[in-house]
């Protein structure tokens, strides 16, 4: 071979190598064509799988009036709401709705609509209001409120961003307690067990309040007899209490501290009043100014409003629960009701009430550590080992 020929090769396979090497760079410099939808598609996977902020807009039932709703008192069951209730209906500065203390339109009633729900409230445009008076203080009791679900919550907070909140907090076996008797009671009386959780008993609930409707208006001395000597709590044995206690619908009205956690979530803390249920006790009327300076009254109006009324109306107990035990009176053949305390009858049964207090245990312990963080400086009860 000659030499041009020679150097003419080598320049060639020069030439051959240094375009393999720019093309090997090229490629792995950017993906194929191959590899690029791959990726594309990963990424738009991901993407998709991010959680889309929701779009919330006011119902135009909020926009087309000028009503505020001002504060909802959401909870405990069985921790003095209907104390609460009837003393707000005695303020003129606070408006509750005139039918029903508990109106249950966050979570029975949603669906018949925001119309539905301004009309529950006397509010001027609504049926039967008063459009002369001054505005008040609009507001709502539903125990049930405070379980309601995070989407929930965050509407109401969208549509209502100025809403007051009031959470009364009692010792958590005893309002276990109460709430499962008056289960008892209404289970007796013809309500499926765990009904108020999703509304259904509602109905039964309001005939029993109307005497011409009420099953029990129309039963005899003896029915009346035997359907309390069922209601009775020695009725039932620890396990019928320890598996309702369990159910759902007991099990989250005693978690305070997770679902209050929600609403914290979507609202102030400075919204929020978290009461100590043993103030009602001992000190009923400082309770009351406290939350109605919450609400919104200023430091006069509240002073008035509290002042007018006696220690016999604050200390009025409202739907205490208690073992009612019936005798006759030979003479009249009446009926009568001996009363006696709920918490005595639990005493009355240690290890029932030992096993409720080690099931409720952490949630005390959690809602405890809540006050602590929101700078509380009582705590509820977390029952020692000794019970």
């Amino acid at each position: 071979m000659s030499a041009n020929n020679f150097h003419s090769l080598l320049n060639s396979f020069k030439q051959n190598t240094a375009s393999v090497a720019s093309s090997s760079a090229a490629s792995a410099a950017a993906p194929s064509a191959l590899s690029r939808p791959q990726w594309s598609s990963k990424k738009r996977l991901r993407d998709e799988a991010k959680p889309k902020p929701k779009k919330f807009s006011v119902p135009p039932a909020i926009l087309t009036s000028s009503f505020e709703l001002s504060f909802l008192v959401i909870g405990g069951q069985k921790c003095g709401t209907s104390w609460l209730n009837n003393l707000l209906r005695k303020c003129h500065s606070i408006s509750l709705p005139p039918n029903e203390k508990e109106v249950h339109f966050w979570d029975w009633h949603y669906r018949r609509g925001y119309d539905w729900y301004i009309e529950q409230f006397d509010f001027p445009g609504s049926s039967g209001s008063n459009s002369s008076a001054s505005k008040p203080f609009y507001g709502e009791i539903t125990p049930c409120y405070v379980v309601l679900p995070s989407e929930k919550i965050e509407e109401i907070s969208r549509i209502f961003p100025k809403l007051k909140l009031v959470f009364i907090a009692r010792e958590l076996v005893g309002r276990a307690w109460s709430a499962l008797i008056m289960e008892l009671r209404n289970q007796t009386s013809g309500l499926d067990a765990g009904a108020f959780a999703d509304g259904s008993g509602i109905q039964t609930c309001r005939n029993e309040r109307d005497p011409k409707k009420s099953k029990t208006s129309m039963m005899s001395f003896a029915q009346k007899r035997r359907i309390q000597e069922l209601s009775s709590p020695s009725s039932q044995p620890d396990s019928y209490y320890m598996e309702r206690l369990r159910n759902s619908s007991h099990d989250s009205r005693s978690n305070y501290g997770k679902h209050l956690k929600n609403w914290y979530e979507f609202f102030p803390p400075e919204n929020i009043l978290i009461v100590d249920y043993r103030e009602i006790d001992s000190d009923p009327r400082g309770t009351l100014s406290k939350i109605v300076r919450h609400i919104g009254l200023d430091e006069e109006e509240a002073r008035v409003y509290v002042e007018s009324l006696d220690d016999r109306v604050l200390r009025q107990r409202v739907n205490a629960a208690t073992n009612d035990q019936l005798s006759i009176d030979d003479s009249t053949a009446a009926i009568k009701t001996s009363v006696t305390s709920s918490d005595h009858v639990l005493n009355q049964r240690p290890h029932l009430k030992r096993q409720m207090q080690k099931y409720l245990q952490p949630y005390a312990v959690e809602f405890n550590a809540l006050l602590e963080e929101k700078g509380y400086s009582w705590r509820l009860d977390e029952y020692d080992s000794e019970g």
